[in-house]
């Protein structure tokens, strides 16, 4: 019996968690960060002040905790017999800008979203169990996603790609590691692999990227074409090893570039797979700003393209002064993305 799935990819414009103290107002936040330094100065002592610390820690409860790595701070004599740290407490951000990322996903309702720009594994789950369920998706009686899935790149900023999905993971593989000739990283960020059991026997493999930005590389980095020529080379070599023709394979994300540039030339040209964006029209396939630019994609191999049913970009998420957009959506501040939704429906 056929079932229908919808797959989506989303550039969320940096979902990212910050210190709890950064939340506060700034005369609070200053002396929240005094406190920190006394603790901090406290557990380096070689005869501790437990009263002390144990006062520091109470008042610090919701911004900041004492990782004991060896030994205890709560029982050591002092600094000789203990080895740890102090951290801060980080939370999700809470802003009408993270409220749309929610509004979008929600009203993408997809069973498997590429999610672009976020931190990490723990800041997405946090995203999803403190807004995006409760406040979006529950009252719309949508269901959760408890496939949550990404992790961390080669992106020095913290800049990464993850995965939600309703749909069961058979497993993932990352492309961290991968170096160039020149010993530089292949991927910018990665390019994640997920493979997911549409049923126990039917798969879907999926290619997670964000290929490299359109800005001006490092010194002594290739320019950002050079390297998206490499990226994009790479994984063409790794959709080799499946039969497009039979096998469900998806690569989804944002490329950083359009349909026509010669750095997705060996992704978006390889036969067997196919840009489902090419069902638009062609002044509809925008996804940068104000939708003239296409950067977002997802790439189908042969064998979804017989079941694609559906494809659309999801726009309301972003600010343009003349497209249409959600009301809560009143400024650049306060768009979820630049970037709007590529999503596809299929029918397996």
């Amino acid at each position: 019996m056929s079932k229908e799935y919808t797959i989506a990819t989303f550039n969320c414009e940096n979902l990212f968690t910050r210190p709890g103290i950064f939340e506060e107002p700034d005369v609070k936040a200053k002396e929240l960060l005094q406190e920190i330094d006394l603790l901090k100065a406290e557990l380096k002592k070689p005869v501790f002040d437990h009263d002390e610390i144990k006062r520091l820690a109470k008042s610090l409860n919701k911004y900041a905790t004492i990782n004991d790595i060896r030994g205890k701070a709560t029982s050591a004599k002092g600094a000789a017999e203990w080895l740890g740290y102090v951290s801060v407490k980080k939370t999700a951000l809470k802003d009408e800008s993270v409220n749309n990322i929610a509004r979008v996903i929600a009203d993408l309702d997809a069973d498997i979203i590429s999610l672009i720009e976020v931190e990490d594994r723990l800041t997405l789950k946090g995203f999803h169990d403190d807004i995006l369920y409760p406040e979006f998706l529950k009252p719309a009686g949508k269901e959760r996603y408890p496939y949550i899935m990404s992790i961390q790149g080669n992106d020095g900023r913290g800049i990464n790609v993850a995965v939600m999905s309703r749909v069961p993971i058979n497993w993932m593989q990352s492309h961290v590691h991968e170096r160039t000739d020149k010993n530089t990283p292949v991927f910018s960020r990665d390019c994640l692999e997920v493979n997911f059991a549409l049923t126990p026997d039917v798969p879907l493999h999926l290619f997670v990227n964000h290929f490299k930005s359109m800005g001006y590389s490092s010194s002594g980095d290739p320019q950002s074409n050079k390297r998206r020529l490499v990226q994009t080379t790479r994984v063409a070599e790794l959709l080799d090893e499946h039969d497009l023709k039979k096998e469900y394979v998806i690569v989804s994300g944002d490329f950083n570039s359009c349909a026509t540039s010669p750095s997705l030339a060996p992704l978006l040209t390889k036969a067997g797979m196919y840009n489902v964006s090419e069902e638009l029209p062609a002044g509809e396939r925008g996804t940068y700003r104000t939708g003239k630019d296409q950067l977002d994609y997802i790439v189908v191999s042969g064998a979804i393209k017989e079941k694609l049913s559906a494809v659309h970009i999801e726009r309301r998420g972003v600010y343009t002064a003349r497209g249409s957009h959600y009301p809560t959506v009143t400024n650049r501040r306060t768009e979820a993305s630049d970037h709007a939704a590529v999503v596809a429906t299929i029918t397996v």
